[in-house]
């Protein structure tokens, strides 16, 4: 009796050390030039849920892989106007103890 396999779906997942590509830095895989601004935004959560595979898991949180984008919608003011914007998720990264970042990508 070998392993039990996971669903097809998540067999295909990719993590971070499947990769045999060396990355990119973050300016040469940028679309689009960016600039500095400051102001308000919320972000609104779209999913209910993601269904994934587990890599590991402690006391203070697991780390997870999956093939769903988590769709969101943000509202933020840029020029003046109100803007709303619907993207997905693509990075979260704790900066500080109380402080976190949230990279969305705009559809």
């Amino acid at each position: 009796m070998g392993k039990p396999r996971a669903p097809q779906y998540l067999e295909t997942l990719m993590k971070p050390e499947d990769s045999t590509q060396i990355s990119a830095t973050a300016r040469d895989r940028r679309i689009d030039q960016r600039r500095r601004t400051a102001g308000k935004v919320q972000l609104s959560i779209d999913a209910t849920s993601l269904a994934g595979e587990m890599d590991n898991v402690s006391q203070s949180g697991v780390l997870f892989f999956t093939d769903a984008d988590l769709h969101v919608t943000v509202q933020f003011e840029s020029d003046g106007k109100q803007v709303v914007r619907a993207g997905r998720l693509v990075r979260a990264q704790r900066v500080r103890a109380d402080h976190v970042g949230w990279a969305i990508e705009f559809d």
